[in-house]
């Protein structure tokens, strides 16, 4: 199956690109830069990355204190138990999608870390 390359993909590309010397450069891979098509991109891969994980827990942060609101509504009975529990459902699968994916990536660089050159 043809997994889709997004946008992080292609600005690595893009500075790996810029890396190597023209002379040393396979002459069937060309990468095309897409100019203005993220306004997370900076001249910085570790730094999108950074960008990208505080926006998505911010996020996550906004949906939980969603549903703290709405527990709220729901005892001064101004907001229905069905959305109640939809909310805290939703913010209970982000939270543990975050926390399985930031156990993942500190896994993945402890991994990297102690690799042998």
């Amino acid at each position: 199956m043809v997994e889709p390359i997004d946008k992080l993909q292609l600005r690595l590309a893009q500075l790996l690109e810029d890396d190597i010397p023209q002379s040393s450069r396979p002459s069937s891979v060309q990468i095309t830069p897409q100019i203005g098509s993220s306004p997370f991109v900076s001249s910085n891969p570790f730094e999108d990355v950074l960008a990208k994980a505080v926006n998505a827990l911010d996020n996550i942060s906004k949906t939980e204190m969603r549903a703290n609101q709405l527990i709220g509504d729901y005892i001064h009975g101004k907001a229905d138990l069905q959305d109640v529990m939809i909310a805290t459902s939703k913010s209970s699968v982000l939270i543990q999608l975050a926390i399985t994916t930031i156990n993942s990536a500190v896994s993945t660089f402890k991994e990297i870390t102690q690799m042998q050159v």
